[in-house]
């Protein structure tokens, strides 16, 4: 009874550990994701307006 109750705190603990690293690389790739597609933003609206956003020149 032992062994079969220690196989199911084992196999929870991995299904745990394996959520957990799951999340934190998402987390990551949607920072990164969000940071690029800034950039791209930023970029196309400085295009379209003609004018730096953040000086104001041409």
């Amino acid at each position: 009874m032992t062994w079969g109750l220690l196989g199911i705190l084992l196999l929870l603990l991995c299904i745990l550990i394996g959520f957990t690293v799951g999340r934190r690389l998402g987390y990551q790739d949607g920072l990164d994701h969000g940071r690029a597609l800034a950039t791209i933003e930023l970029r196309e609206t400085t295009l379209r307006r003609g004018k730096c956003p953040i000086c104001d020149r041409t």
